[in-house]
Parts: structure tokens; sequence; C-alpha cells
């Protein structure tokens, strides 16, 4: 706590204890401790000095005179100090305050009215729920084992009886009560005992009497008994929760790469609601692989794996929105903001709200997850950041949180990531388990603090063999227990309470000693005898599945509004991409520049005045033109799913319209190349004199780049590699540049490819040979000179064709018919 704080709270504790005739010496002995929990030896004299000072003298506890009443200036006072507290604290903290006030109190169980009407005024201040006030102290007061009316509070007599719970912790029957209150409001649970034996928090002894906060991952053991976990405490209270079930099972699980090797190997996992759970291992032991085949990502070898009785595989419209799936990788929209991706991530998913009620549904998960002060900065690249490591996950995990799905599969969530943004990311997914989530994720090198807040862990070993299924604390008393550790009984450290993840998968991988001392490389006990002993141990347990449909929150737009979503987002992030704006609005102009400048000729050397039929270049300008506008149409499209892929697999768990998505993409593209190309033939052709023929240029350009739009797709579908991609490009563009008939005649190609007397078939099909030739043609007749003439010309054409062609060709096939005949009437 901050010096302010407690100086406030020395107040507080001094305005209670001096009421009715003054402050008894256990009273000021529970200060002393208070105080030494929160600071430093040396500090607690000069914060007692302050208690002291404000409550003053101590009072004769056999003194039976009546109390008197609470000054005015003392309620004043109280008023001030808790209204200071209030706007510091945060709701969590107000509750533990609450409980050191009650406790205070009952350290001398001197419940008086003077010092209860204090308490109410705080409890009144810090706006504590009746229910909640009055849960606390009947838990601060209990001090016997009998079954408590208040649902809130848990009795677990004798460490073997757990009011309320079904498991038995311990056969010996032991005199001890432990005391259990849960808090609702801010999910805060208290705990204190009675007991003549040593009882432990996290491995640190629990004094009799005395509260204590039980954080979560934390367990209660008896020095000989089975430990309580959180996760069971937890679990007693979310029993009473109306959730609806959910049940994964996995049966016999196998996986192989394509190569052969086994990745995966008679996996059984069986997990309900209400849970989080981590996948351990080493690297490389298939963490990643198994969550995917759980995802419905990856289909297995063998086996199946079924949510509520539906196989995920068969993609069952059941499923629809019931699973999500957050990746190592990001699946953000990098040019868009914190709030604008998460708006259109929940725009696909109701279609039956509304635009304004979506982004109040934005604004309050953002609040929630800390975000929203940052929901108007774009979210950046992973070099480039804008919001943190920390952050980005958050609003990762957030696309998916949005729509609430029943079972959330995430790989790696704290990778990367400092212990704090880690411990608050496993925090968040804590939270979900309380809604009924089921929550797996795949967890690598966990701290202490994150390791206990996971209900069960699952452990891989080499071969993807499954070593271990069950409670994490457990998991470190199992693996010492079959190596034979002497301390194989003791889980957290008798000390700090902390546990070392690292020792699991030490003990998996002990090797083998020689004679002197040295490690040989072979393992003492491989994984696949780790897995026999597992199934032997652990595996056999019943478990009831499910059959009800799983719930799901999707409401999915029609095919044309996911259209005009689609459609909104993509432009929304290329206008906000300054660079990609700039490039595409002067890459064409700029091109054309150039190109037209280049090729602007004047044959006469003395003359400085451009006459346009003088310029032998337009052909090659034209030809030139196609090029570009081949090039634009593919650099503008080649990336365009590639760059989308993350995104696409989190929205394939929604079974969007592939159609929608790509016909935004498709509509956004030929509209860019339009535009590009429209800028080009108006820049190009004034420079080289070409007049009357814009939009005979323009189509035809613009029909080439729309074609490599189309082909961009393609190629951007089907590369899962940024450079594979720009590599296929040039594959792409010179067989169009070959076989466009520009470059080269087709009668003056390889035989096997051209010949003489017609054209390629291959020629045929590329899109820059038709284009170049309606170019060449229109350039030739429609131009603003022989569009007049064009007529008279073709009909003086076909005049001297016939004259020169046909009418002999015609004279001769007539005579040689003629002779024929004759010599036949001869014969």
């Amino acid at each position: 706590m901050s010096e302010e704080i407690l100086k406030a709270l020395m107040h507080l504790f001094a305005l209670i204890v001096k009421q009715d005739r003054g402050m008894l010496g256990r009273e000021r002995e529970y200060v002393v401790n208070f105080l030494r929990k929160q600071i430093s030896l040396e500090s607690v004299n000069d914060y007692l000095e302050l208690f002291d000072k404000h409550s003053g003298p101590g009072a004769d506890s056999s003194n039976d005179q009546a109390s008197e009443t609470t000054s005015v200036m003392d309620s004043v006072r109280i008023l001030g100090i808790c209204k200071k507290i209030n706007r510091t604290l945060n709701q969590s903290q107000k509750v533990v305050v609450l409980m050191r006030l009650y406790e205070l109190v009952d350290s001398d169980s001197r419940y008086t009215l003077q010092r209860m009407n204090i308490i109410n005024t705080v409890a009144k201040v810090f706006r504590i729920p009746a229910d909640e006030i009055k849960s606390i102290d009947t838990f601060v007061r209990k001090k016997d084992g009998s079954d408590s009316d208040d649902k809130s509070i848990l009795v677990i007599r004798n460490m073997n009886h757990c009011t309320g719970c079904d498991t038995e912790v311990d056969e010996d029957e032991i005199s001890s009560l432990v005391l259990i209150v849960r808090i609702a409001s801010v999910d805060i649970y208290f705990i204190k005992h009675y007991s003549q034996h040593l009882l432990s928090l996290n491995g640190l002894p629990l004094l009799n009497g005395k509260i204590y906060t039980m954080a979560m991952g934390s367990s209660v053991r008896y020095q000989h008994g089975q430990p309580i976990y959180y996760s069971d405490i937890a679990s007693h209270y979310m029993a009473e929760k109306d959730f609806t079930r959910i049940s994964l099972i996995t049966e016999n699980l196998v996986h192989k790469f394509r190569e052969g090797d086994i990745a995966l190997n008679s996996i059984n996992i069986s997990e309900s609601e209400a849970s989080l759970v981590a996948i351990m291992g080493s690297s490389g032991v298939g963490k990643t692989t198994l969550l995917n085949i759980l995802s419905g990502i990856i289909k297995p070898t063998s086996g199946s794996v079924r949510i509520n009785g539906i196989e995920v595989h068969a993609w069952d419209s059941d499923l629809e929105g019931v699973i999500g799936h957050v990746p190592q990788d990001d699946m953000l929209i990098e040019e868009l903001t914190v709030f604008e991706n998460l708006y259109y991530a929940a725009c696909l998913c109701f279609k039956s709200m509304s635009y304004e009620d979506i982004s109040a549904l934005t604004d309050s998960t953002l609040q929630s997850l800390g975000l929203y002060e940052k929901r108007d900065l774009k979210v950046g690249t992973p070099l480039n950041k804008v919001i943190s490591g920390g952050e980005r996950k958050r609003l990762n995990i957030a696309l998916e949180l949005i729509r609430e799905p029943s079972v959330l599969f995430l790989d790696e969530p704290t990778s990367g990531l400092s212990s704090r943004d880690s411990e608050n990311i496993i925090d968040l997914l804590r939270e979900l388990t309380f809604k009924g989530k089921l929550i797996v994720t795949v967890i690598h090198q966990p701290s202490s603090e994150l390791f206990k807040l996971f209900d069960r862990i699952l452990i891989l070993d080499q071969g993807g063999e499954m070593v271990y299924s069950g409670n994490p604390i457990e998991a470190l008393i199992y693996f010492k227990t079959i190596d034979s550790q002497i301390d194989s009984n003791i889980g957290e450290c008798p000390t700090c309470g902390n546990i070392n993840p690292e020792t699991i998968f030490n003990i998996l991988e002990t090797e083998v000693v020689d004679e002197i001392g040295k490690y040989t490389g072979t393992r003492k006990t491989s994984p696949a005898d780790w897995a026999a002993e597992y199934r032997t141990r652990l595996e056999k347990k019943e478990f009831s599945e499910v059959s009800t449909l799983p719930p799901s929150n999707l409401e999915k737009p029609g095919r044309l509004k996911q259209f005009l979503i689609f459609a909104t987002r993509d432009i929304r992030s290329k206008l906000s991409n300054r660079q990609y704006i700039l490039l595409t609005l002067l890459e064409a102009p700029v091109l054309a520049l150039v190109l037209s400048y280049i090729i602007r000729h004047i044959p006469d050397p003395s003359s400085n005045s451009y006459i346009f039929r003088e310029n032998e270049n337009i052909p090659i300008f034209i030809f030139m033109s196609l090029i570009v506008a081949l090039f634009l149409g593919l650099i503008t499209s080649s990336e365009e799913i590639f760059k989308d892929r993350k995104i696409l697999m989190r929205e394939q768990f929604l079974n969007l319209s592939r159609h929608s998505y790509l016909s935004a993409k498709v509509i956004i593209l030929l509209f860019i190349s339009a535009f590009q190309m429209l800028l080009f033939v108006l820049v190009a052709n004034p420079v080289l004199g070409i007049k009357g023929l814009t939009f005979n240029y323009w189509f035809a350009l613009f029909s080439t780049a729309a074609v490599a739009n189309l082909l961009g797709l393609n190629i951007s579908r089907a590369f899962n590699s940024a450079i594979t991609i720009y590599i296929v490009v040039p594959l792409l563009m010179i067989p169009m540049m070959v076989l466009s008939g520009a470059m080269f005649p087709f009668d003056k190609m390889n035989r096997t490819i051209g010949s003489v007397d017609k054209v390629p078939l291959i020629a045929d099909i590329m899109p820059t040979k038709w284009t170049y030739e309606a170019l060449m043609v229109t350039q030739a007749k429609d131009n603003r000179y022989d569009r007049l003439v064009y007529g008279l010309n073709k009909t003086i054409s076909v005049a001297e064709y016939n004259t020169v062609e046909r009418i002999p060709a015609l004279k001769s096939a007539i005579y040689e018919t003629e002779q024929a005949y004759r010599q036949k009437e001869l014969s």
C-alpha cells in the first residue's frame, strides 16, 4: 500500500479503537501485526506512533460502563478518510480494508454499536453490497463448525469433510476447522482455520483464527493429508451457477507427419466447462499440433475429437461460433485502430445488433480489458509497435472474447511478454472460466504464480506421449513420487510457497549417469515408459459426455451485409495507410510520365516540333503500357489474401461467406486498377499526342490490369510466403510479354510453339496478346484522322484486293474448270 493509504488506515483504525472508552491491548497487537505484514520493520514504529497518537489512552478491559456515542468530530473525520481512500483504492482493495476493520474489532470481540456504525459507514462509502457485508460479518464472527445458511461461506471440518463438496480430503479424523468466504462482486476468497495441527497456505503456515487472502492458484495443506486446491474451492462455488454443460473429449488421438514420424500418440482427454487447462511440454513435443487438432484446424490421422458429442472435424453447423482460436501470431489488421479491429470483428458476429449497439459493446469490451484509452491508436506491426506486446495479446483475445465462444483455444498467449503482462493475460482467461467457458492454452515456462492459476495441466513428452493430466501443484508431487525423491510429498517451497514447473521437466528428462558421474545422453525413463506409468496410475477416470448442443452467441449477417463489412474494413485499412495511398496514386502517373517522355521521339534532328505520325515508338509504347498495367495489377493484388491468412483462420470458425470476402477484394482491386489506369492514360497520352482514344486506351489497360488482379489473388491464396509470391510474379509476366506478339512475330518463334499460318494456342490465352492487338487496331482506325476516311480506305482496299487478288483468282478458276470440262467431253 502507498504511504498515503497506510496513514489513512492508521487514522481509521485509531478512530475505531478509541470508541467505547479506548483501545485494548489485543487491538493494538493486531495493528502491529498488520503493519509488519505491509511494510518493513524499520517503518513500523513510525506508523504505530501515528496510530497511538490518534487512538488515545488504552482502556481497562474490565470497565463495563455504558458506551458513549461517536463524537461529531470523529464522524466527520471518518467520512473524510473513507472518501480519501475511496478515490485511491480499487474495489478489491476496499473489500480487503473492510475485512481488516472487522478483524480488528474481532481481535477483542467488542462488537459495540459505535464500532459497528463506523464499519457500516465505511462499507456504505465503499459501496459494498449489503449481502456481502453480512457474509463478511458472519465469516469473521464464526468460530464453530456448524453449517452456515450463507451460501458464500464454505465450512470444511476435520479436513476430510467439506460442506457442499464431494471430495474427501483425508481419511484420518483430524481435529480441524477451515472456513472460507467468497466475496462474489470482486471474486476474492478469504480463509481462516481453527486447528491443533499445522496447516499451510502455499507452503506458509496459517495461524489459528487469523484471516488470510486466498489468491488464485493457492493450496491449503495439512502436513500429512491431501491438499485442498483453489480450483476445487472455485468449482464448489461455480457449481451453484447455472452454466451450460460442455464436454471436450478425445479418444485414441494419433497424428503422424507426412514423413511418417509420430506427432501425437494415443491422446485421451476429458475436460469440462469452467476450466482453465494448460498444455505443457518441452519444445517439439506436439503442443501446438495438439491444440490445432482440438480446435479443428488440423485433422488427426486417427481418433476423434468431440465437443458435446459432436465431431469437431466434421465442421457441423451446430459448432458454428462454439470454438474460438487465438494463434501465437497476431490476427490483427495493422492499419486499423484498436477500436476498428474489434468493431469489425463484432459486426461479423451480431447481425441483429445496430451499429450503435456494436460500438457500445466494443467500448465495453475494451474497457474490461484495459484497452479503452488506446482505442484510437493504430495497432501497428510487431516491429513498428504502437501498442505494447501485452496490449496486442489482449486485443487478439478480445477478437474472440467479444462473441464469447464456449470453448477457447490459445497458442502461447504469454510468449514474449513481461511477467506482469503474462499475469494479466492469464487473469483474463481465468475470469472467462467464471462464466462457464472452457479455456485450453499452450503455455511455455510459466512462473510459479501463473502455473498455480491453472485448474488442470496436460504434459506431453517426446513423441507426442501424454505423461500427466491433473492438478498443476499435484504434478510435481506425482513425478517426485515416481522418481523416489526424498521430499516427494512436498510440492511448494516450504519457505516462500513457490513451485518451479521446470523441476517437472528435469525429472522427465533425467539422463543416465555413467560410472564416473558423467551424463550419457540416454534418458533414465523413456517417454513411452512415462506414458505407460500415467495410463496405469491416472488416466482411468469416469467422465460423462454431454449430449446437449453447446451454446453459441453467433448471429452471422447475410452474404450482402458480410460483403459490405468486408469491403468497408478493407477500404478503411487501405485509407489509413498513407504510404500505400501515396504509392497507389503516384505510381501509375509517374511511370506514364517516364515512359511517354522517353518514347517521345522527334526524327528530324533540325526540328524541335513533335509530330505524332512521325514517332515510330508508338507500338513500343502500347506494349510497355500493357506491361505496366500487368505489373501494377499483379503487385496490387498478390499479397491481399496472404496478409489476411491469420484473420481468415480465425473467421473460419464462424463459417463466414468466402464468396462475400472474395467479392469485396475483387471489386476494391478493380476500382484501384481502374483509377490507376485512368491516371496513366491521362498523363501519357497528352505527352505523346494521342488524341481522342482516351477511353479505348483506358479500357484495354484496365482489362489487362483486371486479369492481373485475378491472377494475383490466386497466387496470394496458393502460396504461404511473400518471397515465394514475388518469385512467381515474373514467371507469370515474362510469358505474357513474349507471347503478346509485340516482341517477336509468331512465325519466327520456335516451331514447336509457333507457325507461319496460325497463332499459337498458348498465345491465344495470353491477355496481353488480345489487348495489344486491340490497341494497335484501334490506334490505326479510330484516331481522329483515320476514323473519317477509314470507311473510304476500307472500300478502296477491298476494291484493290478484288482487282489484284480475288478477280484474277476467279478468272483462273473459271478457266481451269472450263478446260477440264472440255477435256472430259473430248475423251
